[in-house]
């Protein structure tokens, strides 16, 4: 069994993720690989600030979901662009190149979620 309480999961500042623009304060809610069963990288809560974005990149061998749980995002995905608000799901499958921006004046916050082929 695995339990957090959410005071204790720490915020970690992260400069231009992936090439993109300004700090992504990201939260560690499982600690991959070995709290995935091996079968992730990443379980892991993401704010991104009015502004601040995630860059285009590419999934190989691998792919990413993200559920927004609440704040407004452009997410660029093959270059198709779509609008996500709170509830929104989607997901980046292998070769799949995508990123996603904070879209509004409200902080975007998303769970993501990275799971290997």
């Amino acid at each position: 069994m695995i339990y957090r309480k959410f005071n204790e999961i720490v915020p970690t500042p992260l400069q231009n993720v992936m090439g993109g623009v300004g700090t992504v304060m990201m939260e560690k809610l499982l600690l991959a690989p070995d709290e995935m069963l091996g079968k992730g990288r990443a379980y892991v809560r993401h704010t991104l600030n009015p502004g601040v974005s995630i860059g285009q990149h590419k999934h190989e061998g691998e792919m990413e979901s993200m559920v927004i749980l609440s704040g407004a995002a452009v997410h660029t995905i093959n270059g198709e662009v779509q609008h996500l608000t709170a509830g929104d799901i989607i997901a980046a499958m292998p070769g799949d190149v995508h990123g996603i921006a904070c879209e509004g004046k409200e902080p975007l916050v998303l769970i993501a979620q990275v799971l290997y082929q």
